[in-house]
């Protein structure tokens, strides 16, 4: 796949070759490679590496889980050696899970993206995940947890509120763009955070990446940055404002 340039105001081409990929993970079961960048080129890609043997030597991964939106709710779907390939299929925001043969596994959280599979090699299965907005590391047998995590699985876990209780909730999530639950996501934090100096105080290195985001949405992604705003007001999950601010200074579980 050819990478465009980042343009301002035009969003750049999504996802990482399969030759970088395989590059990734010749020794490693799976890597999440610019997870917490997603405005590196390609965006962010967890690269996941199904062998026919396990190598005995690093994490092992048999299956990739993750959600899809199917008609107008979300649900699960897998990737193993048996998925037939190669693949490629918009996946959901929430959760997903690299598991091994024994059902250890290590988990991320997502706002969606493009997943695509290839056969690599005869013993090999190759898997890309790749997204415009962050891929953080979460629960795990053999990772750390990245900064934003908690705050990103506390979202998801409000969500559900509207899903459960709210009528459409459920579809109108599952019809927004990655980018738009992404835009949610910031307008949410943007006003737990302007209604809170202690918290900004006590995160300020959470705070300023929300900034650099938010200012990174307007820039890159203004539709999606206004329709997660209105989706969060919508689903009451931040306070609706007549003007933009990004200049200002699981059904899903989440593990």
């Amino acid at each position: 796949m050819m990478l465009d340039a980042t343009v301002p105001g035009r969003p750049p081409r999504l996802g990482i070759s399969f030759d970088e990929a395989a590059l990734h993970v010749e020794h490693l079961g799976f890597l999440d490679v610019n997870g917490t960048s997603p405005q590196a080129p390609g965006g962010a890609n967890l690269v996941v590496a199904l062998r026919e043997r396990p190598t005995l030597v690093h994490f092992d991964p048999e299956r990739v889980e993750h959600w899809v939106a199917s008609g107008d709710r979300g649900r699960p779907a897998e990737i193993t050696r048996a998925t037939a390939l190669p693949m490629e299929r918009p996946f959901s925001w929430g959760t997903i899970r690299v598991v091994d043969r024994l059902e250890v596994f290590n988990s991320f959280l997502t706002f969606g993206g493009i997943v695509r599979a290839v056969a690599r090699d005869p013993s090999t299965t190759l898997v890309v995940l790749a997204s415009h907005a962050p891929i953080l590391r979460s629960t795990g047998h053999s990772q750390g947890v990245d900064l934003s995590t908690g705050e990103v699985g506390a979202f998801f876990a409000r969500m559900m509120i509207p899903i459960d209780f709210t009528a459409g909730a459920e579809a109108r999530l599952a019809a927004a763009p990655p980018m738009a639950v992404y835009g949610a996501f910031h307008a949410s934090m943007e006003a737990r955070l302007a209604a809170s100096d202690e918290l900004q105080a006590s995160h300020p290195d959470f705070s300023a990446w929300c900034r650099r985001e938010r200012g990174r949405l307007a820039t890159t992604f203004g539709p999606d940055w206004e329709a997660g705003r209105a989706l969060a007001a919508e689903l009451g999950l931040a306070a609706p404002s007549a003007a933009p601010t990004a200049d200002r200074g699981g059904g899903r579980p989440a593990g």
